[in-house]
């Protein structure tokens, strides 16, 4: 009798299936993904957390032996939109990214917005009605390149206004190496 009821759990537990929800695949993103050169990749926020507007990626590739390029990818849903890092209006709340001083890595270019920006008419403003709005999928791209062979741990932030929640994103960023391995996260602490 008890071989019968461990026999029938058995086949109820293997003929119950649980399913998962499934999550679309994004498939307008800006920079292609090589599994050969990404080293981290993290997300944040995203589509399933329907109240958030966007979902940032963190990524770094690397070009020789010590010259990198940190990526980060900006992916909006439900018509979000934030001003470009290449408006030359001073937002307080534009799309900028920041390193703190070290001695460990040197950044080796601007930051560089892909796809370019789109200068629209906003008669909200003050500059003939003119800015800079990114409101599509835009990948950031900044080249560094690394001058020790010690482990360090560099932190920073990337900061922008999400609209139309006018709200004034602020996420901690660590660029670290530990026993040889980069890595460019959000930082949790």
């Amino acid at each position: 009798m008890k071989n019968i009821l461990l026999s029938l759990c058995l086949i109820l537990q293997l003929s119950c299936k649980i399913e998962t929800p499934k999550t679309e695949a994004t498939t307008d993103t800006v920079w292609a993904e090589n599994t050969n050169t990404t080293v981290n990749k993290q997300s944040l926020y995203g589509p399933n957390l329907p109240t958030e507007p966007y979902e940032l990626k963190l990524n770094i590739q690397k070009v020789n032996s010590n010259l990198y390029d940190l990526k980060i990818q900006m992916l909006l849903y439900n018509n979000a939109y934030y001003a470009s890092s290449n408006s030359k209006k001073d937002y307080k709340g534009k799309f900028t990214f920041f390193i703190d001083e070290n001695n460990f890595f040197i950044p080796k270019s601007n930051l560089i917005e892909t796809p370019f920006t789109i200068v629209e008419n906003d008669s909200n403003t003050t500059n003939n009605g003119l800015t800079d709005w990114i409101r599509v999928n835009t990948a950031y791209k900044q080249q560094i390149e690394i001058t020790t062979t010690k482990d360090f741990a560099v932190g920073g932030f990337i900061q922008f206004t999400i609209e139309p929640r006018c709200t004034l994103e602020k996420i901690p960023v660590i660029i670290k190496r530990k026993n040889g391995v980069l890595k460019f996260e959000i930082d949790h602490c």
